[in-house]
């Protein structure tokens, strides 16, 4: 079972990351905000946990599912607060849920497993 939710942490982490990236270069930027400062600002906090999520670390994913907070609410505060519907947001809400309700289910089930080794 931790297999599943260690799996679907990583689509939705390696999907948020993808939809941030194409979120940030693809449309027209500002001059006011070059574009690797968005970049540097938006990816390095989410490639902090990468190491601990690729080695099935529950500490990692405890971590992570905080993380997957920020990125929720932005994505949330985005939809709310534009004129029109934008993809975007709305696949960075997607796999930011997918990827906080994966971690969770993760962290849960790794200590129901070891909790029942050791019995």
């Amino acid at each position: 079972m931790t297999k599943i939710y260690r799996t679907l942490t990583l689509v939705g982490y390696f999907g948020l990351l993808l939809t941030l990236l194409c979120w940030i270069v693809l449309p027209e930027r500002s001059d006011l905000f070059p574009t690797a400062t968005v970049l540097a600002i938006a990816l390095l906090p989410l490639l902090l946990p990468l190491r601990g999520l690729l080695h099935g670390r529950p500490y990692t994913h405890a971590w992570n599912s905080f993380l997957m907070l920020f990125y929720f609410s932005y994505a949330v505060g985005e939809l709310y607060s534009a004129p029109y519907f934008d993809f975007y947001p709305a696949l960075a809400l997607l796999f930011s849920f997918v990827c906080f309700t994966a971690s969770i289910l993760f962290i849960r089930f790794n200590a129901k497993m070891a909790n029942g080794s050791q019995n």
